[in-house]
C-alpha cells in the first residue's frame, strides 16, 4: 500500500510542477497542511485542499526561483509517507539564497492525502513517524 501512496505523491507532485495545479482527488476535502513556525510568515495550520497551493504560492510570493525536488521517500510503518525534500530559492528583497533540505510527512485517509506536516528538520519527520535517518 506505501509503494501505491509514493507512486501517487510523485504523481501529484509532478502534476503541480508541470501545471501549478494539483491534481482533482488528490487531497481528501478536510486536508490540513501544519507547517514550522520558524518558515518566513507562512506558519501555521492551512485547512481545506486549497491549502497546499495557497501556501506555496505565497511563498512564491518572497522567493524567486523556488524549487522543492524529492529526493527520497521513505515508507513509515503506520503508512505515513515521508518526501526528503530539497528547497532552494532567492529571497525577492534580499537576494539571499537558499539551499535547503526538509521534509514533508505525508498523512492519508483513504486514497486521498488528509494531512501534510512540514518540518524543517527531516531528521525530526522520520522520528515523528518513528523512523531514523
Amino acid at each position: 500500500m506505501a509503494t501505491e501512496r509514493i507512486a501517487q505523491i510523485r504523481a501529484g507532485l509532478d502534476a503541480f510542477r508541470r501545471t501549478g495545479k494539483i491534481t482533482a482527488g488528490f487531497l481528501a476535502p478536510d486536508f490540513e497542511l501544519r507547517q514550522a513556525t520558524s518558515i518566513i510568515d507562512s506558519a501555521g495550520t492551512f485547512h481545506g485542499p486549497d491549502a497546499f497551493q495557497d501556501v506555496l504560492e505565497e511563498l512564491q510570493e518572497s522567493f524567486e526561483n523556488l524549487s522543492f525536488e524529492p529526493e527520497r521517500f521513505v515508507e513509515a510503518p503506520s503508512g505515513e509517507v515521508v518526501a526528503l525534500i530539497h528547497v532552494r530559492g532567492r529571497g525577492r528583497g534580499s537576494g539571499i539564497e537558499v539551499d535547503n533540505h526538509i521534509a514533508w510527512v505525508w498523512t492519508f485517509s483513504e486514497e486521498q492525502v488528509a494531512l501534510l506536516t512540514v518540518y524543517e528538520d527531516p531528521a525530526d519527520a522520520l522520528s515523528s513517524v518513528g523512523l531514523t535517518g
